[in-house]
């Protein structure tokens, strides 16, 4: 037993261990190149890290260890949970997001991964092992301070030089992306650095680029169509484009949308979510400024005082009075706060409503747009009403008493199974929803436009990806995970097309006001009117890494450690691959585009516009 006991505290024993954990962490973020040198400096780093707090002469270094070392294991977690949801792994920039996810635990919990828990089962080991070995007499006779200093010297060289990247090395950019401590001590690094120099381009510069990407105002099709009518905004929450027109078990998923899509509908099927790490927040954001999130947060808490100029103000301009309804707390993602901000006049959040019916986090979507029917009738006309759903939240709960798809056996209680079945109890609340505008006799007057703000289905997850590509019948890729649709019902117009120009959330302003006849001042506008538009362009925050991009035809993805060399694209709606080698400079239009967008954020550049 003794000797047992020896062997597991051994520091082979702790080394083969902590092996084994990095191997894991790795394969559990995707990480699929260099491998074997990326374990070798985490396990060498790891070591200098062990030896160091072994020399201490604290007291309670051994309670310092472990906490440290529980720490670093917790980050490690994170990380993985965090790129089973993001594809991308946990940044300090991100520490907001505690509050958030304790908001919604069901969401949470359901994207945990019973290996991530493995990352935990070295602490005993570690601290054992530590408390044995790891005294300054030991570690003397194992590895003498002189000598064991130049290896210290020489490893934090080598750290640094990966972090600064003065020489812009591709393998020490994907060491730097890829390898644990140094990308969170880069993250650290960048974090800083963006703070002691936030600006990098000046206005000149970004007036030019904007005057590049955005075209010159013209007469366009559609212009004015549904001039003068009341407009409703829908977000649907976590709406893909493909179950739209989309039979499942010859029952159709979504037969309202269907229906209304057959008649005085633009339906725009290329239209992409480019959110960040805000998820909802930030398609709102996008949607109605015509802006670019950013990776680092929530535009609504990191630019909640800024100047806005968007939808909400240009509708107030033209004589509508604004407000937005969501059937969840006011203060979540920050709405209270940002939405006067926004030029909303009023908000009705949970707290405003009656609670009658919960579905998942809030009241439900039926509820929700029948509360929003005697509003309607109160408001003096026009009115620009921005509603945002709620049902249909990951992971899809719904009360089985609101079951209304015949389900097959083996989707019963899988994600697949259960997001199919809020979906389609959303599409039945927007049925409600033309009925009772219909009814209040506010139909033929209104439009309406629908749009999704992100996906419901990760690719990345293996048993959704399998069931989703055999629904659609090829490979579920991110082409189709982003693709969310965006539908513009105008009554009477006589209008009917299907555009294909890609768009995303960053188009929609300049879309809609063309639709509803409004001109507006397009100085820090980054989108376009995709209904008229020839070639379309968005560029993806998250989910993707920045410079990533959708085209009319294609989609690229950066590769996974952040550089342009060893990316993919492929042709959209296909799984063809295509040479990602040759989109270069699209590559860099949309990392321009992004860094633009972020200037006119961090130097709050509408404000001086609005003044001057």
């Amino acid at each position: 037993m003794k000797k047992l006991k020896g062997i597991f505290t051994s520091p082979y024993f702790i080394a083969v261990l902590y092996v084994l954990k990095m191997t894991l962490y790795y394969a559990l973020i995707e990480v699929r190149n260099m491998e074997t040198v990326i374990i070798v400096l985490s396990l060498a780093i790891w070591s200098t890290i062990f030896i160091c707090f072994g020399r201490m002469k604290h007291k309670r270094k051994r309670f310092v260890f472990l906490t440290v070392y529980f720490l670093f294991s917790l980050l490690m977690f994170s990380d993985t949970m965090y790129y089973n949801y993001y594809n991308q792994t946990v940044s300090i920039r991100q520490l907001w997001q505690a509050k958030s996810v304790a908001a919604v635990p069901n969401s949470f919990i359901a994207t945990l991964i019973p290996a991530s828990f493995l990352l935990f089962i070295d602490l005993p080991f570690a601290y054992f092992s530590f408390k044995k070995y790891a005294t300054k007499e030991n570690l003397q006779k194992w590895l003498p301070w002189k000598k064991f200093k130049y290896v210290l010297y020489v490893l934090t060289a080598l750290i640094i030089a990966m972090i600064a990247n003065p020489f812009h090395s591709d393998a020490f950019a994907r060491v730097n992306t890829m390898e644990f401590f140094t990308n969170h001590v880069n993250d650290v690094y960048q974090t800083v650095s963006e703070s002691l120099s936030p600006v990098d381009m000046d206005e000149k510069e970004i007036l030019q680029v904007l005057d590049e990407v955005t075209p010159a105002p013209k007469i366009a099709r559609y212009d004015g169509v549904g001039a003068g009518k009341n407009l409703i905004v829908i977000q649907l929450e976590a709406f893909q484009n493909f179950v739209l027109g989309a039979s499942y078990n010859g029952q159709e998923i979504t037969p309202n949308l269907n229906a209304l899509m057959k008649k005085d509908t633009l339906y725009y099927d290329h239209y992409f979510s480019n959110i960040g790490k805000g998820n909802t927040a930030d398609a709102e954001f996008s949607t109605l400024n015509s802006l670019y999130p950013v990776i680092d947060g929530e535009c609504y808490r990191l630019y909640q005082d800024n100047t806005l100029i968007g939808l909400p103000w240009l509708m107030r301009y033209n004589g509508y009075y604004s407000f937005a309804i969501h059937g969840y707390k006011g203060e979540f993602w920050n709405r209270e706060y940002i939405y006067p901000k926004e030029g909303f006049q009023d908000f009705y959040s949970m707290e405003d409503l009656n609670q009658d019916d919960i579905v998942g986090l809030g009241i439900s979507d039926k509820s929700m747009f029948h509360q929003l029917i005697p509003i309607l009738q109160k408001q003096k006309e026009p009115f620009f009403t921005f509603a945002i759903t709620l049902s249909n939240h990951h992971p899809f709960m719904l009360d089985e008493k609101y079951y209304d798809l015949k389900l097959l056996e083996e989707d019963k209680g899988t994600t697949f199974g259960k997001y199919l079945e809020t979906v389609h109890y959303t599409d039945e609340a927007i049925g409600q929803l033309i009925d009772e505008l219909k009814s209040a006799g506010l139909y033929d007057n209104t439009v309406i436009a629908m749009y999704g703000d992100h996906h419901g289905l990760n690719c990345g997850m293996e048993e959704v990806n399998y069931r989703v590509s055999d629904f659609i019948g090829r490979i579920y890729d991110y082409d189709e995970m982003l693709n969310i649709p965006l539908i513009i019902h105008v009554p009477g117009s006589g209008v009917k097309e299907t555009i294909s120009t890609t768009g995303g959330q960053i188009d929609f302003l300049p879309t809609i006001a063309n639709i509803m006849g409004i001109k507006y001042d397009n100085t820090f506008v980054m989108g376009q009117d995709i209904t008229n538009a020839k070639q379309g362009f968005v560029a993806f925050t998250s989910y993707l890494f920045e410079g990533s991009f959708a085209t009319n035809d294609i989609l690229f993805q950066i590769s996974r450690e952040g550089i342009f060399e060893g990316s993919r694209a492929w042709k959209i709606g296909t799984n063809i691959p295509v040479d990602a080698s040759l989109y270069k400079e699209d590559y860099e239009k949309a990392l321009l585009l992004k860094k633009t967008s972020k200037e006119i954020l961090d130097q709050n550049l509408i404000a001086d516009f609005v003044t001057h």
